[in-house]
């Protein structure tokens, strides 16, 4: 099960993931505050996020379309990397979830306790999960508790999975300075 865990490094360069940065903390107005403590999950949940795809098309619209790019050549690279045959894997696989940053303050408080993403009707078309850290950070891994593998945050650095069940994964708490990911999901068609 952990070969479907993927890490693959650099795939954006440093000066990219610091504009992704810059502009998510310009636009504190397009910004949404997740804090909830989760009986389903079992953990809390505290960040903010923006969504690239909701707030002025214009101004992300080029950072919409690279990331695109990227999720779509490592794609490609994953199922070589995990051995995924045609029979294994959907006809249809350009249908992107919105993309959203994502910031964890180092407070004490931010993360993503232990969950699955696809865990309700509305998000079971989600079949593969891409997160791109945007900063190294000491800590703020993706954990996968049950399966005792980390993913460091390295700026950088694209992380991919399946979002389902067995893949339990938390965003553990940045210590030293907040933590900044960009992600999206395949969906099914």
């Amino acid at each position: 099960m952990n070969n479907y865990i993927q890490i693959y490094n650099n795939v954006i360069d440093d000066d990219y993931c610091d504009e992704l940065k810059e502009k998510f903390d310009r636009n504190p107005k397009q910004q949404e505050h997740i804090r909830i403590c989760s009986k389903i999950n079992k953990g809390s949940m505290s960040f903010s996020q923006l969504n690239l795809n909701s707030y002025d098309k214009s101004y992300w619209q080029n950072d919409v379309a690279k990331l695109v790019k990227v999720f779509s050549q490592y794609l490609n690279q994953y199922k070589q990397d995990c051995d995924i045959r045609p029979e294994m894997w959907p006809d249809r696989t350009d249908i992107f979830e919105q993309i959203r940053i994502k910031k964890y303050l180092n407070n004490d408080k931010d993360e993503f306790g232990p969950h699955v993403d696809a865990i309700t009707h509305e998000s079971a078309l989600r079949f593969l999960v891409f997160f791109i850290y945007l900063d190294d950070n000491e800590k703020g891994e993706t954990a996968f508790p049950q399966l005792g593998v980390a993913s460091p945050c390295k700026k950088g650095n694209l992380l991919m999975f399946p979002p389902l069940w067995p893949w339990l994964h938390a965003g553990l708490k940045p210590i030293n300075k907040p933590k900044y990911m960009v992600g999206s999901y395949l969906h099914y068609k």
